[in-house]
């Protein structure tokens, strides 16, 4: 009878140490699925913002072309042009609501500090501020300085840890051409 009782205790130590362990995978891979889908969201959130501050900016850029600011190709001038900026403002404003909610702290720091530089720029080509040709490049270098310091925050938020390098590292471009700046 008492070899019988181990035999016993054996099947339900073994049996309670299966469930166990599997217990612990199952939750394990359910945090990994979790932690990817996650990311996943933060990463569309992130690129939304990149892509309206781009659109944003880029719109600066060639409303400041028209004013003489900046020398671009296509610039544009006019009420028009500061429409489709205030546009690209509500569109970046909806993009940013997103970082909120889904970033980390750093990113969220990071996309704020942005948007203060990419508002500089906007400044400038409303009159808002006054503004010279080295006003503006000031403020673009700024502002592209804070946007690779918010590429980095999302890079480190989603793990990214491939090289990335700053736009101070590049070395200096021997084209007159401002787009390459």
């Amino acid at each position: 009878m008492s070899g019988q009782i181990f035999t016993l205790i054996g099947v339900l130590v073994g049996a309670v140490a299966s469930y166990i362990g599997g217990a612990l995978m199952e939750r394990s891979r359910w945090r990994r699925q979790l932690s990817t889908r996650w990311d996943e969201r933060r990463l569309e959130c992130y690129l939304r913002y990149a892509d309206a501050v781009k659109r944003f900016t880029s719109l600066a850029g060639r409303l400041a072309a028209g004013k003489g600011l900046f020398d671009l190709p296509q610039p544009l001038a006019g009420e028009a042009g500061l429409e489709l900026l205030a546009e690209a403002e509500l569109e970046r404003g909806y993009a940013f609501e997103a970082v909120l909610l889904m970033g980390d702290a750093e990113s969220i720091s990071a996309a704020r500090s942005l948007q203060r530089h990419a508002w500089a720029l906007e400044q400038i080509v409303r009159d808002m501020r006054p503004g010279t040709s080295d006003d503006w490049m000031r403020a673009l270098r700024e502002f592209q300085e804070k946007r690779d310091e918010f590429y980095m925050a999302a890079r480190n938020s989603l793990g990214v840890h491939a090289k990335f390098r700053l736009r101070s590292e590049d070395p200096p471009i021997l084209s007159p051409d401002p787009r390459h700046l």
